[in-house]
């Protein structure tokens, strides 16, 4: 339904008008009356009606200046002029309004119904075409917004170093904040049983976080927060009231959520030092059970070298490619950490790292190529990895893929028993060597 205002001096006129439209009620509605022209801008900021019919001669302001007056506050609004005159400039000021049409009283019904008829046709126009740009602002904003998103989460990884800048509008006010503080988020059954979105808008956070997921691990996600400008106290009391309430949103509490909070930070270029510390307050975890769940960084942790008393056997079991032997003693290397007292996930990761380097140098001397370092991939994986079971996995398909590939290569790949002793004493005299029934 569309609706219009009349504006003519003569209550005859504006009767008959409203008269000979009164065919098209089902889609138009006369909504106001006035004799002149302050009173019309009145009801036209009253009532805002969708189109005007208008009169050019009126007392007090006539059609020469409203018409002037609609066409500067009213531009898009169709207009209808009516006049008792055929007058040059008369219909020069209805073309300069962009009038819809200039009618000549005494005018018929069907002349003032074709200009309404030509009245809609520009408002449904106009429609159509305001809600295609509003679609494609629509649809701009929401591609803006996950770019944002996959942007930050770059950031976070370390995957992007560039200046950081925020596209969409929803996330501007980023911009404007100077102090922000990640949390690190590992989830045990998946981010989904929290329900992070739904929680962020029930709790009131949603101008103050930002939820993330990690694009390497499923079990992990980011949540951004941003302070507001007063002293360490209220974020403080802030991260006690988040991660309590995080806590206790799990439907399973056995494992329990795991959290690692950063410093405070106040630029988006430093998202990848806060994630790192996040990392490393999750490695300051001990291995067996603390009930601690949430850790604040406090430094970098500094890893013990471990001792494993089977890693010469676990080297070799690698090198001559006995797979069911690798799975049993990475299973036996596993154990081994949970039972030394202390024991923190950082030592964990170290002792592995040596080890898969140590393993690697044995690989590449059969591939005849140089000994690399780990691989960036292979290191960020490892930085999200912060439950001890995740990192056996890891490793623990690392050892068997390196012993597959050295299977058929390796010098112990013969059936001769007495040719492995000997290559065996050849390549390992130096050290203390294994008994024999392990050859």
């Amino acid at each position: 339904m569309y609706t219009y205002i009349i504006i003519d001096d003569e209550s005859l006129i504006r009767r008959g008008t409203i008269k000979k439209l009164s065919s098209m009620s089902e889609t138009i509605r006369c909504v106001g009356e006035a004799s002149e022209g302050r009173e019309g801008i009145r009801l036209i900021e009253e009532l805002n009606p969708d189109f005007v019919i208008l009169d050019m001669q009126m007392p007090g302001m006539d059609g020469t200046q409203l018409l002037p007056y609609m066409a500067e506050h009213y531009p898009g609004k169709p207009l209808i002029v009516i006049s008792g005159f055929r007058d040059f400039d008369y219909i020069k000021h209805a073309i300069s309004a962009d009038a819809i049409d200039y009618l000549l009283k005494p005018f018929s019904r069907e002349a003032i119904q074709e200009c309404v008829q030509r009245a809609i046709r520009r408002l449904e126009n106009t429609e159509t075409i305001t809600k295609q740009i509003t679609d494609s602002n629509r649809e701009k904003e929401a591609a803006y917004y996950e770019y944002d998103r996959q942007y930050l989460t770059n950031l976070i990884l370390g995957f992007h170093t560039g200046d950081a800048a925020i596209s969409s509008e929803r996330l501007k006010y980023i911009t404007a904040t100077h102090r922000m503080l990640l949390l690190t988020l590992h989830f045990p059954y998946g981010a989904e049983e929290y329900q992070i979105q739904e929680w962020l808008e029930e709790e009131g956070y949603g101008d103050l976080a930002l939820f993330l997921p990690s694009s390497i691990s499923p079990s992990v996600g980011f949540l951004l927060l941003f302070l507001p400008q007063s002293g360490t106290g209220s974020h403080q009391a802030l991260i006690r009231q988040i991660t309590s309430s995080l806590t206790g949103r799990a439907k399973r509490p056995d494992p329990p959520l795991l959290i690692g909070v950063s410093s405070v930070h106040s630029d988006l270029k430093e998202l990848h030092t806060a994630f790192e510390e996040c990392a490393a307050a999750l490695d300051r975890q001990e291995l067996a059970a603390s009930g601690e769940t949430c850790f604040v960084y406090q430094g970098e942790p500094q890893p013990r070298t471990l001792a494993w008393p089977q890693e010469e056997e676990f080297l070799f079991r690698i090198e001559a490619g006995m797979q069911a032997e690798v799975r049993n003693l990475s299973e036996k290397l596993f154990a081994w950490f949970a039972e030394i007292p202390d024991c923190t996930l950082a030592d964990a990761k170290y002792t592995c790292y040596l080890l898969s380097g140590k393993c690697r140098q044995i690989l590449n001397s059969y591939m005849r190529q140089e000994n690399e370092p780990d691989s960036g991939s292979m290191h960020t994986v490892v930085k999200q990895i912060f439950r001890l079971q995740e990192l056996k996995e890891y490793y623990q398909q690392l050892f068997l893929n390196i012993t597959a590939l050295l299977k058929d290569e390796s010098v112990y790949a013969l059936d001769d028993v007495i040719e492995k002793i000997r290559i065996y004493i050849r390549k390992n005299y130096q050290n203390a060597l294994l008994p024999l029934q392990y050859l």
